[in-house]
């Protein structure tokens, strides 16, 4: 009778530690996981400025979202804030150096300077970011 009870605790236990982790991943709905930028298109004149070739990314998970560019070594760790349609990103960090910068250094990745993206398509595969200048579309891989 002991043993049954032992393993029917540690069965509840990895139960729950299976929900808890399960709860925290899904914070952000489909906007959590890791995101490819495919397509960067100028907003005032129609241009494509950067494609999946660029290879920039946006990773997700809580309230983090981490900016890279494939080629490069460090990349940017921030903060952000999902509101309805809207994407806020602040407070950027670089890595290594481990130094807070402004959020125009993120402007290579198609962040506008006051950080704000409206969210004009968000599912489980593709996203479309658009600020005053750019719409940025993504697949999810």
């Amino acid at each position: 009778m002991k043993k049954i009870s032992t393993k029917l605790c540690a069965i509840c236990i990895l139960c729950a530690l299976c929900v808890a982790c399960e709860m925290k991943w899904d914070k952000n709905g489909d906007l959590d996981g890791m995101w490819q930028l495919t397509e960067w298109r100028n907003t005032t004149n129609g241009t494509v400025e950067k494609t999946k070739a660029d290879g920039l990314f946006f990773s997700v998970q809580q309230d983090m979202i981490r900016i890279n560019k494939q080629s490069d070594e460090g990349y940017y760790l921030s903060l952000f804030t999902k509101r309805n349609d809207s994407l806020i990103i602040q407070s950027p960090v670089y890595w290594p150096k481990d130094s807070l910068c402004n959020i125009s250094a993120l402007a290579p990745f198609g962040v506008p300077g006051h950080g704000r993206f409206h969210i004009d398509m968000l599912t489980s595969e593709n996203m479309v970011l658009s600020s005053d200048t750019a719409i940025i579309s993504f697949r999810k891989y």
